[in-house]
């Protein structure tokens, strides 16, 4: 029987995940976790009416026990004047302090996936200030790949039937890298002019402002829970399939001691492999400097991650 936890279940994010993984059949077990015990409540009732042959529940810490993924949401509530996710670091390392303190002592072992922001530089304290492994350490970075897949649709006009490849790397954040070099359509790679490479560039920078200009005090749950349930279904197999995600570099792409989106496989075991693709000057270039955009927050809050 495979059991999931979801730490910060009533929040936007954690909702739409439990809502796609019991859609999607990907636990049998799935323990729902939030400091707001009412509104999970709510959750909980209106869940087991849609699946009722499902075992969904609000749990507390000590629930977390045979968890085989563990699935953070937790964090301080989305704000419509912030232009930065790195914004929420110093609130949510405080709420992470503790959730980390409570999967080593219940689950030390299931694989972590962190959905909360600024993700990187989250998934990164877990691996400095508990005892956790890199493969064990995911940071959901996926929302960028489809946001870039749906520029290219957009601004292209290309059809609904046509496959679309589309990989961003990098921090999740403003200085992501969309490896135009990676895109595909059909299989076979989709080249654009300089006029549309920056016009989807446009769209990409200024997407997160525009999201939180709207007032709207929620976060962009429904991606999430899209792409939380096909990283799931991989982290299900025995065989290593390949995603993109933030995970802890050791001398990949030149870059050491830090999380970043990268290509990696993954399976039942966590991150079996980072992959490192060839990519153009112009996006080698652009890594570089995202990784040093990570590294400067990292440096500017060094007491977090002694």
């Amino acid at each position: 029987m495979k059991k999931i936890s979801i730490i910060g279940a009533a929040g936007t994010l954690g909702a739409a995940c439990a809502m796609t993984l019991a859609m999607n059949e990907l636990a049998d077990e799935l323990c729902l976790i939030d400091v707001n015990e009412t509104f999970l409540d709510n959750h909980v009732m209106d869940f087991e009416n849609a699946f009722p042959h499902k075992r969904m529940y609000r749990g507390s810490y000590p629930d977390l026990k045979d968890s085989s993924i563990v699935i953070i949401t937790a964090g301080v509530p989305n704000r419509s004047d912030v232009k930065s996710r790195n914004a929420y670091l110093q609130e949510n390392i405080s709420i992470f302090r503790k959730i980390g303190q409570v999967i080593e002592t219940y689950v030390p072992n299931a694989i972590i996936v962190t959905a909360s922001n600024p993700v990187d530089l989250l998934n990164y304290y877990l691996y400095k200030a508990f005892d956790f492994q890199r493969e064990q350490l995911i940071g959901y970075s996926l929302n960028d790949s489809y946001r870039f897949e749906w520029a290219l649709r957009s601004t292209l006009g290309i059809e609904a039937k046509e496959h679309v490849v589309s990989p961003v790397i990098g921090e999740h954040g403003g200085s992501q890298v969309p490896l135009f070099s990676h895109v595909r359509k059909s299989g076979e790679q989709l080249s654009v002019t300089p006029q549309q490479e920056e016009q989807i560039r446009a769209e990409l920078k200024t997407w997160f402002v525009r999201f939180n200009e709207l007032n709207v005090p929620r976060t962009t749950g429904w991606t999430t829970g899209v792409g939380m349930s096909k990283l799931v279904a991989k982290l299900s197999k025995d065989e290593p399939m390949e995603t993109i995600g933030s995970a802890i570099v050791s001398g990949h792409y030149g870059l050491d001691d830090m999380s970043f989106g990268v290509p990696i496989k993954v399976n039942r075991n966590g991150i079996q492999q980072i992959i490192e693709w060839d990519l153009s000057d112009q996006e080698t270039k652009a890594l570089t400097q995202s990784a040093k955009t990570i590294q400067a927050m990292i440096v500017e809050n060094k007491a977090y991650f002694l």
